[in-house]
């Protein structure tokens, strides 16, 4: 199963990382800039930038994915930043895992130094040390996915706030649907892709909405190929999305960008919640 096997990379890659810079002085790092956050009275964007009028959408840095290969060939990291920047993006989303997405933490360093932008670190967050490294990233919210981590979510999400990093907690189905509510997570994001199967279909989004309290943020991830699809998924009364796929094969496709934007400037003047 492929989720297994990025885990299992993904633990090689972190006890490597703890032998050159031990998690204790890591953490240290991370600390610092939480008390430096504090100190300039900092309020962290990431939250706000999701709850604005309209549909929020989070625009994911995305090479490649396990199930479709290598997505942008010529990985521009610049002219992607400008391509979001032109059709207003509300959040970045950076791909830090390595092996199966082709992602970097280098990529989130660059963008925190040429944006101020709102980012989340998206990466399979198994261990304490990669919350401190998104701090130190400059990350301003963190993914943590219900079936990698289980009953374990409460724990990583009380140590995700307490260094001031937002959680967007991913779920598939209404068995971790429920445990996210029941650690009370803030923003619910649900992945349409089974991530045991790489299945994906919108319906996942329709079907499980409705079970979740209105106070909630609600990102819709993944399967949004079209305006279409955002259209439906607005309808579903997602507060957002988060596209990779269909924003990176469009990076230099003018009629898109127009296309896109028309959709954005309607939808921020018509938003209508429907939950279903």
């Amino acid at each position: 199963m492929i989720l297994d096997d990025i885990i299992a990379k993904k633990k090689i890659r972190v006890n490597k990382r703890k032998q050159e810079i031990p998690i204790k002085e890591l953490e240290k790092q991370a600390l610092q800039i939480v008390k430096a956050e504090k100190e300039s009275n900092y309020i962290n964007p990431f939250r706000a930038e999701l709850v604005n009028d309209g549909l929020s959408v989070i625009g994911e840095f995305k090479k490649a994915s396990p199930s479709k290969g290598i997505i942008v060939e010529n990985f521009n990291i610049k002219e992607i930043l400008n391509y979001y920047t032109y059709i207003g993006v509300d959040v970045f989303s950076i791909l830090t895992e390595e092996d199966f997405f082709l992602g970097s933490d280098n990529y989130l360093k660059e963008i925190r130094k040429a944006s101020h932008i709102p980012i989340l670190r998206k990466d399979f967050i198994i261990d304490f040390y990669q919350i401190y490294e998104a701090k130190v990233l400059g990350a301003s919210g963190i993914l943590l996915i219900v079936s990698v981590l289980g009953d374990k979510l409460g724990e990583f999400y009380k140590e995700a706030k307490r260094f001031n990093l937002e959680p967007l907690v991913e779920i598939h189905n209404k068995e971790e649907l429920d445990l996210a509510l029941k650690f009370d997570c803030e923003i619910i994001g649900i992945n349409n892709r089974d991530l045991k199967t790489f299945n994906v279909a919108l319906n996942t989004t329709k079907e499980l909405i409705s079970y979740i309290p209105k106070d909630k943020i609600i990102i819709a991830e993944s399967g949004i190929m079209s305006i279409e699809d955002l259209k439906t998924i607005s309808q579903f009364g997602a507060n957002g999305v988060l596209i990779g796929e269909l924003f990176m094969r469009n990076i230099d496709n003018k009629a898109f960008k127009n296309q896109y934007k028309n959709f954005r400037n309607n939808n921020q003047k018509n938003k209508e919640i429907i939950h279903l």
